[in-house]
């Protein structure tokens, strides 16, 4: 599966996108049967609250209409690509009942 990364200076790490691809792939063998279409955005961000922090957000094209938007935010941009893949994951199998 395909996926288009974009973003600020972190979407250029090679590490980082690695690990975008690989969590893409990942969900790809998941759904063999869903034709996904998926864009990842990853952004640097500061939250008064918070400090800094990394916002990653997922959104994906699953066909016959349906949509799937998932965003995080943490510390460490590896924690928040994790989260959110594993949450768009779940979000599918949901989709699919």
């Amino acid at each position: 599966m395909p996926i288009q990364i974009s973003g600020d200076t972190l979407a250029l790490d090679q590490a980082i996108r690695r690990q975008i691809e690989a969590e893409a792939q990942k969900l790809a063998e998941r759904f063999p049967d869903e034709r996904i279409d998926a864009k990842a955005r990853i952004n640097e961000e500061f939250d008064p609250l918070h400090g800094h922090r990394v916002r990653c957000e997922l959104r994906a094209d699953l066909g016959r209409g349906r949509q799937l938007i998932v965003r995080d935010a943490r510390k460490d941009p590896a924690e928040a690509i994790r989260e959110v893949f594993t949450t768009a994951r779940r979000n599918v199998r949901r989709l699919r009942r």
